[in-house]
């Protein structure tokens, strides 16, 4: 009968332990490398999202100062006529133009916000309160597209087409003094008037949460830094 041969079973714990250790190690090591390049990106664009916001603050402010100095000068000509009774002077009337004739509107800085939205990334942002500071703060943005939409709509149907027919853009003229007193005229800038001041809301509520998001993440990357 043939001796059995004796297994060494403390040899094959050996091997399964090893076995186990680089399993678990290579584990580890990919996980690491996946969260270090995760945490790289999440960094990128962390600055990316500041810069563009740096660049919208500024252009949120200068544009809410030149609406307010169109919507003032356009209330001091109200002021002039309906307040105090007076009839529209050809002057006021050229001063409306000046104030109207020229379109402006608010054009963010988004390529971060498209880049991580187009790619899947926006649960690369680990903080909770910046990720939804951040879907916050675009989605006013197209609120701010849809105030500005009705504004370019009013001048669309009602501002140009009365510009284009009564007034000579090059020579900087009326036909007329009877197309600047008409009740079209009056109600056409009026609701101008309405629109610039709708604007200047909206785009203060969106420079106030921009403030508010610059802050958040200025502390996450400050946190990440040190």
């Amino acid at each position: 009968m043939a001796k059995r041969k004796k297994i060494n079973w403390f040899y094959y714990l050996i091997e399964l332990l090893v076995v186990f250790i680089g399993v678990t190690a290579g584990f580890l090591l990919n996980n690491w490398r996946e969260d270090n390049s995760n945490s790289k990106l999440e960094q990128k664009y962390l600055n990316g999202f500041y810069a563009n916001l740096l660049s919208d603050k500024d252009d949120l402010d200068s544009l809410i100062q030149r609406t307010q100095i169109k919507t003032d000068g356009l209330l001091e000509v109200l002021k002039k006529t309906d307040y105090d009774n007076n009839a529209l002077t050809r002057e006021m009337a050229d001063e409306i133009i000046g104030e109207i004739l020229f379109l402006e509107w608010f054009t963010p800085a988004d390529d971060t916000y498209d880049d991580i939205i187009n790619s899947g990334n926006l649960n690369l942002i680990a903080n909770y309160r910046v990720k939804e500071a951040i879907s916050s703060y675009y989605s006013l943005l197209h609120e701010v597209k849809n105030v500005e939409q009705f504004y370019l709509n009013h001048m669309n149907d009602y501002g140009f087409p009365i510009i284009y027919k009564n007034y000579h853009i090059l020579k900087r003229e009326f036909i007329d003094d009877e197309c600047y007193k008409s009740l079209e005229f009056t109600n056409m800038y009026l609701g101008i008037i309405s629109f610039y001041q709708q604007n200047i809301k909206i785009y203060k509520q969106a420079l106030e949460n921009n403030l508010e998001l610059v802050n958040e993440i200025e502390k996450v990357i400050k946190n990440g830094n040190e």
